[in-house]
């Protein structure tokens, strides 16, 4: 199944670039003093989603044999929980802070995102044998 190893760096990046995105939207929406939409808590889902699509993938792949690190597990169950975790602590609110905690919880989970990739936290069996 290491086919599938581009696909979790793809993911991994698309992960990054939507919780950036995510995070920029919700700080204008701070910034402009306008509430949470429901456009907004639709793409907060997403982005759970994508992470879960993410995780979906890293378990077919340690079926198939890829090497994971333990961090790899704790890493997607943040991404995965971290968004709809927010809201369920925030109790649905949509005011203008909560716009501003959510554009911090997003771009701190993008750079966590990037850390992961930086910190190879995927364990790849070439870098293992010293070929990379």
């Amino acid at each position: 199944m290491e086919s599938l190893a581009p696909l979790t760096v793809i993911l991994n990046n698309a992960y990054i670039l939507y919780c950036l995105a995510l995070g920029i939207w919700a700080g204008m929406l701070w910034l402009r003093d306008q509430p949470l939409s429901g456009n907004f808590w639709g793409a907060m889902w997403l982005a759970s989603m994508l992470a879960a699509v993410s995780l979906i993938i890293g378990i077919i792949r340690a079926v198939g044999g890829a090497q994971f690190r333990t961090v790899y597990w704790l890493y997607e169950a943040y991404f995965i929980l971290v968004l709809p975790g927010t809201f369920a602590m925030l109790r649905g609110r949509d005011d203008r802070q909560a716009a501003a905690i959510f554009a911090g919880i997003a771009i701190f989970t993008a750079l966590a995102a990037v850390s992961t990739a930086q910190r190879n936290v995927i364990l790849n069996p070439a870098m293992l044998l010293g070929l990379f």
